[in-house]
């Protein structure tokens, strides 16, 4: 028991790093062009891809988006024909972004509030992971104002101090049984905090070929006195203190990204984005409990996660002066090797394709909608800490909707 507890409680944050959480929706013209975009769009969702590119507004604007993330996984163990599937969730990422300062100066500031990090995903209580998990809902908010100066006119620089808000929402069954047969329930609730920064610089050749390069460092998210609330057998509940809290650090990892823009006719713009991310900070997981037992002791869990990174590239139709079409598709790596792939997110290399549009009702006003899809790659894995051993296969639909005002 104490075997499987120590994998329960260590395999909690998990989904936290994977790319099947980095959401990156943060701008549905980006979304629609596969991701990329980073040095083509002026706009306010800069402040998060490239801040840099911000002071090149030459208005102010402000935008509200969201999306209806679904994560679809199915699991097969090895030797059996049952197949697991998890229940429907949908886990709603936003972003709001607002530029302000003197049109077509040389200087921009604004404020973003997005979600980078997140997602949900619940396999019910009767499915055989059961023990390394059942449900888990995890959200990282960032809020992060921003200044952009255009040092020349092709040349601009900007940056903005990051805070995060964390929470995380874990239900998994313990290996002790009532009477009728059924298994407990440990619980672990918490909010955490972290702080950080992104910067990044712009320059652009003409109006349409243009170059982007951006680094958002890791955040430190720490979880302090978390709640962990067990429903046991009262024959075995002094195992399991009640009131209990724990405490741990999340290290979210950094990223740099690079990006290209450039026309292929009047109509036609394409953009790449290359990004880079150093997963490899995340080599263990620690957790402190405020009370220990023989059972419940301080828990460390290695992870050794990998650095990973993706290409995206997408192509944005200038149908008209109110309509714009685009298009896009990727590849990104895993940094999750076979060893520690866990159920919140059996993490693979996976490719991605997208669409999307802007429809402009007037000078002032544009509504964008997009939709991405994600195939990862089936795996066969073998956890290393709970032994769980079977082939996963995922899919992720995210369509989303934006609207945005500038003046």
């Amino acid at each position: 028991m104490k075997k499987l507890l120590f994998s329960i409680l260590c395999a909690s944050p998990s989904l936290l790093f994977a790319q099947g959480s980095q959401v990156n929706l943060q701008s549905p013209k980006a979304v629609g062009m596969g991701g990329a975009g980073s040095a083509y769009f002026l706009d306010e969702s800069s402040i998060f891809y490239s801040p840099g590119a911000l002071a090149k507004m030459d208005h102010n604007a402000i935008s509200v988006a969201g999306n209806a993330v679904m994560y679809k996984s199915a699991f097969q163990e090895i030797g059996s024909t049952v197949v697991y599937h998890t229940k429907n969730q949908v886990t709603p990422p936003f972003s709001v972004f607002a530029a302000l300062g003197p049109k077509s100066s040389w200087w921009k500031a604004g404020i973003g509030i997005y979600t980078p990090y997140g997602g949900a995903v619940d396999w019910g209580k009767e499915w055989i992971g059961k023990f390394s998990l059942v449900s888990l809902s995890l959200r990282a908010i960032y809020i992060q104002p921003t200044l952009s100066i255009k040092l020349t006119d092709n040349f601009s620089i900007g940056g903005g101090f990051v805070y995060n808000i964390g929470t995380v929402d874990l239900e998994n069954s313990v290996p002790v049984f009532y009477p009728d047969g059924h298994a407990g329930l440990a619980t672990l609730k918490g909010t955490g905090t972290g702080t950080g920064y992104n910067v990044g610089i712009h320059y652009n050749l003409d109006n349409d070929f243009a170059l982007s390069l951006s680094y958002r460092s890791k955040v430190v998210t720490k979880l302090k006195d978390g709640d962990a609330i067990f429903e046991v057998p009262g024959a075995v509940a002094s195992n399991f203190p009640a009131g209990n809290k724990f405490s741990a650090e999340l290290p979210l990892p950094s990223t740099f990204a690079a990006g290209i823009a450039f026309p292929i006719s009047e109509k036609l713009k394409m953009a790449v984005d290359a990004t880079v991310i150093d997963y490899d900070i995340y080599k263990e997981l620690n957790f402190d409990y405020k009370e220990n037992t023989p059972v419940l002791q301080d828990t460390r869990s290695p992870k050794n996660y990998t650095k990973a990174g993706s290409i995206k590239a997408g192509i944005e139709y200038i149908a008209s002066e109110k309509v714009q079409l685009r298009v896009g598709g990727g590849y990104i790596a895993t940094p999750v090797a076979k060893d520690y792939v866990y159920p919140e997110t059996p993490d693979n290399n996976r490719y991605l394709i997208s669409g999307g549009f802007t429809v402009k009702p007037s000078s002032k006003f544009d509504i964008t909608g997009s939709f991405a899809y994600q195939r990862i790659i089936a795996r066969q894995a073998t956890n290393v800490d709970s032994h769980l051993s079977g082939i996963y296969k995922t899919n992720i639909f995210a369509p989303g909707i934006g609207v945005s005002y500038k003046w």
